[in-house]
C-alpha cells in the first residue's frame, strides 16, 4: 500500500470526473494573528491497496517538537476502482488547526496504526513573513 498527501486552501468533489478538484496547494500559510483557527483540506491518495481490504485511517498534526495539536476520527476505506485499474481510494477531509505558534506542523497519515504518509507546513505570522522575504 503506498499513500500521499496534498494540501489545499480548498478542494471541491467533482461528481462528474468522478474526481476532486483542488485548490491552492499549501507549502506555507500567513497568518495575521495567534492563537489562529486555520481551515485546512486534505487530499489522501491511497493505491496498491490489496483487494477486498479495508483500512482504519486517521490523521494527527504535531508541531517540530513532536507535540500533538490535532487528531482527527477514525475513517474506514477501502477500494472503489474499477477492476482495470490499481486499487485505491481518494478521499477529501476537511480539518480546522487552532494553532498557537508559528513553525512547521507535520500532518501525518495512519493507515492501520502505522504511519503513512506525511506533510510539511510552514506557518509563518504576518509580520514575520516580511523579514523572511
Amino acid at each position: 500500500m503506498q499513500a500521499q498527501l496534498i494540501v489545499c486552501d480548498r478542494i471541491t468533489p467533482n461528481e462528474q470526473a468522478k474526481g476532486h478538484q483542488l485548490g491552492t496547494v499549501l507549502n506555507h500559510r500567513t497568518i495575521p494573528a495567534l492563537p489562529y483557527a486555520l481551515d485546512l483540506y486534505i487530499l489522501l491518495k491511497i493505491f496498491d491497496l490489496p483487494q477486498g481490504k479495508s483500512i482504519d485511517t486517521h490523521f494527527e498534526v504535531t508541531n517540530d517538537r513532536g507535540e500533538r495539536l490535532g487528531k482527527t476520527a477514525m475513517t474506514v476505506l477501502r477500494n472503489y476502482r474499477a477492476d482495470d485499474q490499481i486499487p485505491g481510494v481518494d478521499k477529501d477531509f476537511a480539518l480546522t488547526l487552532v494553532l498557537t505558534e508559528p513553525g512547521i506542523v507535520h500532518i501525518k497519515c495512519f493507515a492501520d496504526g502505522e504511519e503513512a504518509a506525511w506533510y510539511p507546513l510552514t506557518i509563518r505570522l504576518q509580520e514575520e513573513e516580511h523579514q523572511a522575504s
